[in-house]
């Protein structure tokens, strides 16, 4: 059977290094691997623009393993002409749209991944055009779809209820943790790059995720600004790159001066990121919408403990190892920063707690996870 991994969004400056952009390097890294002896597995990418190219080359060797095809034929004249894959990519079994989309296709079967809903939960916190283009896209991909892959059961279940997909058509395969993500081995010199590098202080609050308003990042500095009232004397470390709104959403906590004792590092290198969560006093994503919530297991396993929202896909990655707050009080997020940020026995339990919880979620799981969805696509299609 000939896969082809629809990899186009790996090479848009949209999704680059983002918690997708993580999902389908992580996973095709480890599909050629778990494939059976006569299944093949192909990139397929699909854009006009020559500016893609560079940062198609870079995804290509980072994944390692899989070849790849390049379609230079415009997208938007393949969707106005509902052109089945096959005219582009050419023959092949199974079509893995892994990023909320999935073209028609004239003999293979169509997997669609779809993370969340956000386009129809959380309108605000996108750009008006996106919200237009997913509202078109994403339902009509659901429908065409012979499986749909999500990653967490609250997605599915938006999937099933929001988009009236069939239930026994909709499969979560959790996502994973990188392998080696384990608390720190030596602070001392964590926190010494850190401080070069970031201009990070012990002590310190940490975010990291993309800055966005569905991050709810206006509530996480609001409540860090009660803490500072309360005589905390640590920062708020807002580690990501800038997203969707970004400009307007600063300029709110600016206004509101909630930007007291914030530290932003912009985009963190990937070997800095287990220093950031391992040598925090507490880490916390209290969006208000998550499809999974990637830095949340990510973040247990480096020993931090975690405050997230009681709302979404957080409690169920969480999974009881983390505190959970209403994300529109800003005052029980600063009591529960304070509460695991202060050593001690709670704070402890925590972190084991943690630490057990994100041991259960890998990617190698989630890869075998996506071999044994495409198989049962094609024993249904059959």
């Amino acid at each position: 059977m000939k896969i082809l991994f629809d990899a186009t969004p790996l090479a848009l400056t949209g999704y680059h290094k983002g918690g997708a952009y993580r999902y389908g390097v992580e996973i095709l890294s480890r599909l050629p691997a778990l494939l059976p002896a006569d299944w093949s597995l192909e990139l397929y990418f699909n854009f006009f623009r020559k500016a893609h190219l560079e940062r198609m080359r870079e995804a290509v060797a980072l994944v390692g393993g899989p070849e790849h095809r390049l379609s230079r034929v415009h997208p938007r004249l393949l969707k106005a002409l509902h052109a089945p894959a096959e005219w582009t990519a050419g023959p092949h079994d199974l079509f893995h749209g892994a990023f909320d989309d999935v073209p028609p296709t004239r003999r293979a079967t169509r997997v669609v991944t779809i993370q969340d809903l956000a386009f129809l939960r959380a309108p605000d916190g996108l750009p008006a055009e996106w919200v237009r283009v997913l509202a078109r896209q994403v339902p009509a991909a659901a429908r065409r779809a012979h499986r749909v892959l999500t990653g967490s059961e609250f997605s599915r279940q938006d999937i099933v209820q929001r988009l009236g997909v069939a239930p026994e058509r909709v499969e979560v395969i959790p996502h994973g943790i990188p392998a080696g993500y384990a608390p720190p081995r030596d602070p001392a010199a964590d926190l010494v790059r850190l401080r070069e590098r970031y201009g990070v202080e012990p002590g310190f609050l940490l975010y990291l995720g993309t800055l966005q308003p569905n991050k709810n990042v206006e509530g996480l500095c609001r409540a860090f600004q009660l803490l500072r009232a309360r005589g905390y004397a640590g920062q708020l470390v807002l580690a990501g790159s800038k997203g969707w709104l970004y400009d307007e959403m600063w300029a709110r906590i600016v206004a509101r001066g909630d930007d007291q004792g914030v530290v932003q590092t912009g985009f963190v290198d990937d070997a800095d990121i287990p220093r950031l969560y391992g040598n925090c006093a507490a880490f916390a994503l209290v969006s208000l919408l998550e499809g999974f919530g990637i830095p949340v297991l990510e973040a247990m396993a480096c020993g931090a403990p975690v405050v997230v929202a009681d709302a979404c896909s957080l409690p169920e990655v969480a999974g009881g190892a983390g505190r959970l707050v209403d994300p529109h009080d800003a005052e029980a997020i600063a009591a529960a920063l304070e509460d695991c940020a202060t050593p001690g026995p709670q704070r402890q339990a925590m972190v084991a707690a943690g630490i057990a919880r994100a041991a259960r979620f890998t990617w190698d799981a989630s890869a075998a996870g996506h071999v044994a969805a495409y198989r049962r696509a094609q024993e249904s299609r059959a």
